[in-house]
């Protein structure tokens, strides 16, 4: 459909006439050869040439890397519930958003590893600094989500996005991700804005709670032990408690995804959820659109705080920024050094800053705090 067509992802059609393009982007094909070291920069192109589509380069090249990266910069990955989910039905996958780049592709890999279709991708055109990245998200299944337009233009931007997020599900049965918020949740405090299922009601017709349930939202928990942007996402925090502007430096974003890609994360798992369908039925009542749309949020919310697999990180974390022994039981003594030891090091940047410090610990503590609202702390 023409409306679509500055947003959405290529098509298969589109496949080798745009990986031919990348093939000239020696930066890109030097980071795939990284990760698939027993391939020469030749191999790899023919590998890619061999491909039928954007399924089978999503199966058999960006699940590979993806595999690769999880050995290089995890300590152990798991993932559930994704056989729960109905392989002739499409999904809007609602997840807590942490990293750029991994939080989607571990989604996509784990429907992938299970034998279920991948999904497409929302990804912000703020993200899409060079050209060769919009032709790289394009062949893995991503469709742009317009950023920094002025009011009304934004708003005829969201109306095609709500409609393309319909079309897609409904009439291409094709499953999405979408974070739960724009922008990564850089204090670790999962919160969903209403204003994205605000934007997904924009394609309504007739009943708004029936739409919101015909979209089958299952919210996905990713829960990674270590973050590795904390850091950086520290400085940002420590700006804005400080009432200064963050502006992000040139390139940052870039940085920001390759060490999120590359940088070690501890013990990662995925929580698949079923739809929250039954659950929002409740909300018949509910007559103001806007305390629809809120309450909805909130079951988001507290399916992803149920699902969250809490690490040692956070439990130290809770207990150092509380002064407590709350959570001992669920850390050891090594455990507790461990976690202080890589603190120090990443905070060496902030020269013995006690705000630093302390978000440093609210970013891992926030996901206890809420696992405690839904009384699940393991």
């Amino acid at each position: 459909m023409l409306i679509f067509e500055d947003i959405r992802p290529y098509k298969d059609c589109e496949y080798k006439s745009a990986i031919k393009d990348l093939f000239e982007i020696t930066p890109l094909m030097e980071t795939v050869r990284n990760y698939l070291p027993e391939l020469s920069i030749d191999e790899i192109k023919g590998l890619l040439l061999s491909f039928n589509g954007i399924q089978d380069f999503q199966s058999n090249m960006v699940c590979r890397v993806i595999q690769s990266s999880i050995d290089s910069s995890m300590d152990d990955f798991s993932h559930d519930g994704v056989d729960q989910l109905d392989k002739d039905k499409s999904y809007l996958l609602v997840t807590n958003h942490r990293d750029i780049v991994m939080d989607s592709a571990l989604v996509n890999f784990c429907l992938n590893d299970r034998k279920h279709n991948t999904c497409e991708i929302a990804i912000g055109s703020n993200l899409l600094a060079e050209a060769w990245i919009e032709k790289l998200v394009k062949l893995n299944k991503s469709f742009i989500v317009k950023r920094n337009l002025p009011i009304q233009e934004m708003l005829e931007a969201s109306k095609v996005l709500s409609s393309y997020i319909n079309y897609t599900l409904k009439e291409k049965k094709q499953s999405i991700w979408i974070a739960q918020r724009e922008g990564r949740a850089k204090d670790g405090f999962d919160k969903t804005n209403p204003g994205v299922l605000k934007m997904f009601a924009l394609a309504a017709e007739g009943d708004l709670l029936d739409y919101l349930i015909s979209l089958n939202i299952a919210p996905v928990s990713l829960s990674y032990e270590l973050d590795p942007c904390d850091d950086v996402k520290t400085l940002e925090l420590v700006s804005k408690l400080e009432g200064k502007e963050y502006v992000k430096s040139k390139g940052e974003d870039e940085r920001s995804m390759m060490l999120g890609i590359m940088g070690q994360k501890g013990n990662v798992h995925l929580q698949f959820g079923s739809t929250i369908n039954d659950e929002i039925e409740q909300f018949r009542d509910i007559k103001n659109r806007n305390q629809l749309l809120k309450s909805v949020a909130e079951v988001i919310d507290q399916r992803i705080y149920k699902n969250y697999r809490l690490w040692n990180s956070n439990y130290v974390a809770y207990d150092l920024l509380h002064s407590s022994n709350k959570y001992v039981a669920q850390y050891s003594e090594n455990g507790k050094e461990k976690f202080i030891d890589y603190m120090n090091k990443k905070l060496e940047r902030f020269a013995g800053n006690e705000q630093a410090k302390q978000l440093f610990l609210q970013m891992y503590a926030n996901p206890v705090l809420n696992a405690e609202t839904v009384e699940l702390v393991r």
